[in-house]
């Protein structure tokens, strides 16, 4: 069996195709060793097609079917639809050489999704930054004092390409935000009023919400993260660490994040209040 590398990013459709090829191979009672040993490949290569790290082609997945028990061809062609729709090149592509693997998977995710639910304490989440306030955050980085004027700016043209799904109302965002946020100067006090301007003038597919400093325990002293909604696939979790957000898999940790996040909204203050108090620190500045 000739398996095809993909160097692409995986997608969600990638990552249905995974999980569905996983599920059959264990409702065919086969472990992955198995299933490589008759499919004649390493447990690897089995292994890297179900976690969407690697393309098929479609005579491999037709014989890795017929090997889980799916001869029918109609139901073949499904999954090859699928496939094929999972090797798609996505806008980001053109970014490459300026963002890194991990952030080309979430943007590949973010891009498939319906809503996200995001709590943020270190950065505004890049879905609702200004463009002044992006490239601040970028030049601000310990990695941005090595970046040249144009790779500054590639980043911030593809921060701001991923906000068209705001604008064309095919995605909802749900952000709670820090309150120190509100008064953080990145980028100076005129880049931080533009940035606080912006979030009082969002379309109505985005709620704001911001959890007051005094707040002394909450569910999201663990760090920030971002939960991905679908039609038609699990959602999908998304963890802040030091060198970008990292994807969890644990159906758990999506569920245990899911219902911080519900704790979050409900100690934030509400959505009025929130507006009344990003415009006092706008104010104030």
């Amino acid at each position: 069996m000739v398996i095809k590398r993909d160097r692409r990013t995986p997608t969600v459709r990638g990552r249905q195709l995974g999980i569905e090829l996983k599920r059959l191979r264990s409702e065919a009672g086969l472990s992955a060793e198995r299933a490589a040993e008759a499919l004649g490949c390493s447990q690897g290569k089995v292994s890297r097609i179900e976690l969407a790290q690697t393309g098929i082609s479609k005579g491999d997945l037709y014989l890795m079917l017929d090997l889980y028990g799916l001869p029918d061809l109609a139901t073949k062609e499904r999954y090859w639809k699928l496939a094929r729709e999972a090797r798609g090149r996505g806008w980001w592509e053109d970014y490459r050489e300026v963002i890194t693997s991990g952030l080309s998977a979430y943007i590949a995710f973010e891009s498939e999704a319906t809503e996200l639910r995001t709590w943020s304490w270190g950065t505004i989440n890049g879905l609702i930054q200004t463009g002044d306030y992006a490239r601040a955050t970028f030049c601000g980085e310990p990695a941005g004092r090595g970046r040249s004027a144009g790779e500054i700016d590639k980043l911030v043209q593809a921060r701001m390409a991923r906000q068209r799904r705001l604008t064309d109302g095919s995605l909802r965002l749900w952000a709670v935000l820090d309150e120190s946020l509100l008064h953080r100067p990145i980028g100076g006090a005129d880049v931080l009023r533009g940035q606080l301007d912006h979030l009082l003038t969002l379309p109505d597919n985005v709620v704001i919400q911001v959890l007051r400093q005094q707040t002394v325990w909450h569910a999201g002293l663990s760090g920030a993260f971002t939960l991905m909604s679908f039609q038609d696939h699990p959602a999908a979790l998304f963890v802040e660490s030091l060198t970008g957000d990292v994807n969890v898999d644990s159906a758990e940790d999506v569920e245990a994040s899911t219902l911080a996040f519900d704790y979050l909204r409900a100690a934030a203050a509400s959505v009025e209040d929130s507006q009344e108090l990003i415009a006092a620190a706008r104010d104030a500045l």
